[in-house]
């Protein structure tokens, strides 16, 4: 799992070299945001028992201690007193004398006697004393206020306004037979203390990781207890927040507190977390800001107002000399045990880091002397313990009796694990180091840049170089004891990859394909290119082809080989292929009658280039428009027209005719006359037709200028008049071609017949006078 760390310029400006502690307390405290409701409960319970003992001189005090697995006490007073643990009977199976004592005492189970007798001076005796019935506990780390070091117990105070709870949990599994719970938890609590006019109240403050152990789940929950006596009181008009007040029943007491749950969360481990509790004073009382840590930045998912009239202070509390007005101890915790509700788990398996450190106005604090076992935790378990690791503590499933961890001290050792080798300006650098020791959280420094890494071992840093070439970056790692350790970083960075489309233009049609040519520069070769249409994925080396028309948007995904991705977008125009319609006025003609070529062009990418081939030769130079007329006048014979039409985008459609063209129509008229005994010419009998030309012929007969017939046959009889006359015989082909042919006939009187038939007349006049004469 990639760690990363806090990045200090995120969230507030820092020169650098300046005191570590005061960064990372000023950092902490700004960070804020909310999160969604979820309740859940956690109630409160004495696992560990305290007792302050007031003994005149010669007075004794005995208290009742059930045990089930030893023993474990702690106290302290301000006179030599005789300490021992009897039997019920009597018998005294562990006593000593002096002012302080520490140390688990192995018993077999049952109910003793823990006695004090201040017989050893003539004053009064005050006696603070925790007993603990050995297992189960809450189990991890636990500031007391008591210093237990070199067999002398010494009380303490600390006061702060923060608490910061690390935990690194690499793996976890509990069940609960008795309630068939896989569930767990994570709690950092502690003892907000309130001052006021009136007096002093406390409050316990529990900022809790719940894990659900089967299902690799967790939330984050806050309670708030009042402790300023018990049972806890509380009311909804006394604290507000994004939770609710609710209430549990210990033993015949009902227990009021406040409760606030996020939603569940997936858990992928190793799960590097950390709770963060801060106070304030406000004017209505104390502001309990409830934080986790969600990536490389705290979220406040709670605010949390205890309305308190006349505060004078308020801060968060560890104080061995005293208790809360509830009995309960002035201890902070960063503890495992149950998920809720006093649950006391078993841990099939756990392998977790954990530590805490204090926030004040003036930096960091760490805890004086640390417990493996919490006081006032309600939820524990019974097999887990803590021993320190590298600055830090393990937790993890085990025995062990030790009523304080030993301070032992880590060098503090940086390694540099991997970083990357080589990168495009512009992408961040990751750089793992291995640091642990020394005392945590820890001030990395990369180049410019400065984070708070709050985790013990493998973390990765990403850093933004700031120049191309060969660099060399020097690392300084500081712990909170100001520590320091230096060591330097080599990479290349190149710069960053460029890419372009070169298009031969941004519309095509649809049966023709586009293609674009990427040009990429800079970055680390090799590149992966990835081509999408309309931002779905395609498989394409940048040739498209396109179905249908429409608007397409072509994207060229680059990625160089340090993961560097750059693209670059190009809008294409598709169109519906184009078409073409010639007609013709005709197709059979006679030479020097043109046929007009009507050419049109639809859809495509206008404008058009058109060119006519006859005969596979080109007619014309090319016509860049369409709706116009071409007009053919060509020799006679049969052609073959093609026309190809070709749009912008280079798509070309073509169409061929037939094209006729005729030699111009001849005429042959034949005449014949008839006459008559007195005339000459009294009709005219006209014959014959057109030849060549263009088929059907039209014949149109003018006698002296006058039509006389008009038909498709010339077969016809033509009356003559008297005198001359003019016929004209006119044939027009169906091109409209004519021919013309002129007849002249003359008509007239006969005069040798008519002399002749007047000499036989007067012959047979006198014939006739002859004869008649004869008769008389």
């Amino acid at each position: 799992m990639k760690i990363e760390p806090l990045t200090l310029d995120k969230f507030i400006r820092v020169e650098k070299r300046v005191f570590f502690m005061r960064r990372l307390i000023v950092l902490i405290l700004v960070l804020s945001s909310l999160f969604s409701l979820f309740t859940t409960i956690n109630s409160l319970s004495y696992v560990i028992s305290c007792h302050i003992v007031d003994l005149p001189p010669g007075y004794f005090e005995c208290i009742y201690q059930y045990v089930n697995n030893g023993l474990y006490v702690v106290y302290y007073s301000t006179a030599p007193v005789y300490f021992a643990v009897q039997t019920v009977s009597g018998y005294t199976a562990f006593s000593t004398q002096g002012t302080s004592y520490y140390g688990y005492i192995s018993l077999p189970e049952g109910e003793y006697k823990v006695l004090f007798v201040n017989n050893m001076t003539d004053s009064n005796v005050t006696i603070q004393v925790y007993l603990g019935d050995g297992r189960p506990y809450p189990t991890g780390i636990a500031d007391y206020g008591i210093d237990a070091s070199n067999g002398v117990a010494r009380p303490y105070v600390e006061k702060f306004n923060g608490v910061v709870g690390v935990a690194q949990v690499y793996s976890i599994s509990a069940y609960n037979a008795s309630i068939n719970s896989y569930g767990a938890s994570l709690q950092l609590n502690t003892v907000l203390q309130v001052n006021t006019v009136q007096g002093s109240q406390e409050y316990w403050l529990q900022n809790v990781v719940q894990f659900s152990t089967n299902t690799s789940q967790y939330r984050v929950v806050d309670n708030v207890w009042n402790y300023t006596s018990y049972p806890s009181v509380l009311n909804s008009s006394a604290i507000t927040g994004e939770g609710t007040v609710a209430s549990t029943l210990e033993g015949t007491h009902l227990n009021y507190y406040y409760v606030y749950s996020t939603n569940w969360f997936n858990t992928t481990y190793p799960l590097y977390t950390a709770l963060l509790i801060k106070v304030a004073t406000v004017p209505q009382g104390v502001r309990v800001v409830f934080s986790y840590l969600n990536g490389t930045s705290f979220t406040d998912y709670d605010n949390v107002t205890i309305k308190v009239g006349g505060v004078t202070s308020a801060y968060l509390l560890v104080d061995g000399y005293n208790t809360t007005g509830s009995g309960n101890a002035y201890d902070t915790e960063l503890v495992f045990g149950g998920e809720c509700n006093g649950e006391i788990t078993q841990f099939d398996q756990i392998n977790a880091t954990i530590y805490m450190f204090y926030l004040n106005n003036t930096g960091v604090l760490t805890p004086k002397s640390l417990s493996p076992f919490g006081l006032d935790t309600a939820e524990a378990s019974d097999n887990l313990f803590t021993v320190p690791y590298q600055g830090a503590y393990n937790v993890e499933v085990g025995n062990g009796n030790e009523l304080v961890i030993a301070n032992k001290s880590f060098p503090f050792d940086v390694g540099l694990v991997n970083g990357s080798k080589v990168i495009d300006l512009g992408q961040r650098a990751d750089v793992e180091l291995d640091v642990r020791g020394g005392v945590p959280p820890y001030l990395v420094e990369i180049g410019n840049e400065t984070f708070i890494d709050l985790f013990v071992g493998n973390t990765y840093y990403s850093f933004l170089p700031n120049g191309t070439g060969d660099l060399t970056y020097p690392i300084t790692v500081e712990d909170l004891y100001g520590n320091t350790k230096s060591l330097d970083y080599s990479l290349r960075v190149n710069p960053d990859p460029t890419v372009s489309l070169s298009v031969p233009r941004n519309d095509t049609d649809v049966g023709l394909p586009i293609t674009l040519t990427p040009n990429v520069r800079g970055g680390t070769p090799p590149y992966n290119e990835t081509w999408y249409v309309n931002g779905v994925q395609v498989p394409a080396n940048g040739a498209f082809n396109f179905s249908s028309p429409g608007t397409y948007n072509l994207t060229l995904k680059v990625v160089d080989s340090v993961g560097y991705a750059v693209e670059k977008s190009v809008t294409v125009e598709v169109y519906k292929d184009p078409s073409l319609t010639v007609s013709t006025n005709q197709t059979v003609t006679d030479q020097g009658v043109p046929i007009g070529l009507n050419i049109t062009g639809y859809y495509g990418v206008p404008p058009y280039t058109v060119k006519v081939y006859v005969n596979g030769t080109l007619e014309n130079a090319s016509v860049t428009q369409t709706g116009v007329r071409v007009p053919l006048d060509l020799a006679p014979g049969v052609y073959s027209v093609e026309v190809k039409l070709t749009d912008s985008a280079g798509y070309q459609v073509d169409k061929t005719v037939i094209l006729r063209f005729n030699q111009d129509p001849t005429l042959a008229v034949n005449e014949v006359a008839q006459g008559s005994f007195f005339v000459t010419a009294t009709s005219v009998t006209i014959s014959g037709g057109a030849y060549q030309g263009t088929p059907p012929y039209t014949y149109t007969v003018y006698v002296n200028g006058n039509k006389y017939y008009n038909g498709n046959d010339l077969s016809l009889s033509v009356p003559l008049s008297l005198g001359k006359n003019n016929i004209t015989v006119v044939v027009k082909d169906s091109s409209g071609v004519s021919i013309t042919r002129t007849i002249l006939v003359y008509s007239g009187y006969d005069w040798a017949d008519i002399a002749a038939l007047i000499a036989v007349v007067i012959i047979a006049s006198l014939v006739l006078i002859f004869l008649k004469k004869r008769r008389r």
